[in-house]
């Protein structure tokens, strides 16, 4: 009986003092990656892009595996199918960005249409009365025309450059009379709201002249070097996950105890296959509303190339959350009050009402995305609450910014499918 007994007692000691190592071994490995994290911050974005470029990469890879090449042949060769395709799409999309010419006379005319439309939308009638609508909306637009009319105002090297073009400048034709017309009503736009003269402002008129602010110093450009420096990751990460072939993945599989080797491989896989889900179903989602978006701008009149380009660039931002919608209505927009000799191809449409229709096409693309693009083509991939979402978008922008947007998602698509699995596979095999 003493010898059960103090077998037991040996037993219990040796499951203590087993507990207290993984404790101490788990706070150890807490309290380290914890300092690293910390010292190496810098370094943790680019390892995630590289690691989610690696990880959309291998599909590549695996549809074209050739039995009878190495291995390492075949990568090379997949590495070189791509960058030919951003080669060639690249070299499409330089055509349509717009040179130094292109951005002044856009900054003219978006000034001077807006203003056209605001003086539109506020007109006196003919006895010089206004009623209270138009009213109420100076007083409410006025301060943000005044703010606009300051953004998009040229400043004095860009002016001179913009008569340049105007009379024919660096082998590129006249700017045609009408923009020029436009630039010099420009010139004479006064402020909608005039402020109160105050005392103060008398004595603000004679107050010297604010400091100029001060050049970058030497730590600023070293930081930004050292930033560029860490970005050199990304590629390198890229390169180096795209030649494994399950080699890393074998290695941490084996420094798992024999007890948890099927939970770990379980988790493991489950996670890959979520991660790969989600990558996949986002962009063929951000592809289904770019093409929505370039088929309904063609169809509002909007030339071919500028539709393509704002349909790209909306459906690639259009991973985040919200910022894809955003910049549809915002360069969508901008476009259309400054675009003339529109034909829509729908008939019965107003060219003038161009901003109208865009703003509604943008919304019915959102309404889209939402209600078919997003259940059909990601399914459970993301079966997360909407709350949730937008908790995580929030956080993440308060956290690392934009990036911080992006990746909101994808790691709230990790946490839960490795919470979910882990815990489902502790109570089926009788840990928990």
């Amino acid at each position: 009986m003493s010898n059960g007994q103090d077998f037991e007692e040996n037993e219990r000691e040796r499951k203590l003092r087993r507990t207290v190592f993984y404790l101490l071994f788990a706070g150890a490995v807490l309290v380290l990656g914890g300092f690293l994290i910390w010292k190496l911050s810098p370094l943790i974005l680019p390892i995630i892009v590289g690691g989610l470029l690696a990880f959309v990469f291998r599909p590549v890879k695996e549809r074209f595996r050739i039995r009878w090449l190495p291995h390492e042949l075949q990568v090379l060769c997949s590495f070189a199918a791509i960058g030919l395709v951003l080669f060639f799409a690249l070299n499409t999309l330089r055509k349509h960005i717009p040179d130094e010419e292109q951005k002044l006379e856009f900054k003219v005319r978006l000034k001077y249409k807006l203003n056209e439309k605001y003086q539109q939308l506020v007109a006196k009638s003919p006895e010089g009365k206004s009623n209270a609508v138009a009213s109420l909306l100076e007083g409410e637009l006025g301060p943000l025309m005044d703010k606009v009319n300051q953004a998009l105002a040229l400043k004095p090297e860009e002016r001179d450059l913009f008569l340049k073009y105007a009379a024919g400048y660096n082998g590129k034709p006249p700017i045609e009379k009408k923009f020029v017309d436009y630039f010099w009503a420009n010139r004479s736009t006064g402020k909608y709201v005039v402020p109160e003269k105050t005392p103060a402002d008398g004595a603000s008129q004679t107050a010297p002249a604010a400091p100029a602010a001060s050049q970058p110093s030497a730590e600023e450009g070293a930081s930004l070097e050292s930033k560029l420096s860490a970005w050199m990751l990304a590629p390198l990460i890229f390169i180096f996950l795209g030649f494994d072939n399950g080699q890393i993945r074998r290695f941490f599989i084996g420094l798992v105890p024999n007890r948890y080797f099927e939970l770990s491989l379980t988790v493991l896989d489950r996670l890959d296959d979520a991660i790969g889900r989600y990558l996949r179903g986002t962009l063929t989602e951000c592809f289904l509303v770019g093409v929505t978006l370039i088929l309904g701008l063609i169809l509002l009149g909007i030339p071919a190339g500028i539709a393509v380009a704002i349909g790209v660039v909306s459906g690639f931002l259009n991973a985040i959350p919200f910022l894809g919608t955003a910049s549809a209505l915002v360069i969508g927009v901008g476009y259309a009050l400054i675009a003339e000799n529109i034909r829509p191809l729908v008939p019965g449409l107003n060219p003038n009402d161009l901003a109208l229709y865009v703003v509604i096409l943008v919304v019915v693309t959102h309404v889209l995305d939402d209600v078919v693009f997003q259940p059909l083509v990601l399914g459970s991939a993301v079966n997360v609450h909407p709350l949730v979402v937008i908790i995580a978008i929030v956080s993440g922008a308060l956290i690392m910014g934009l990036w911080g947007m992006l990746f909101a998602i994808p790691a709230v698509v990790v946490v839960k499918t490795i919470v979910a699995t882990f815990f489902k596979e502790l109570k089926a095999y009788r840990i928990i």
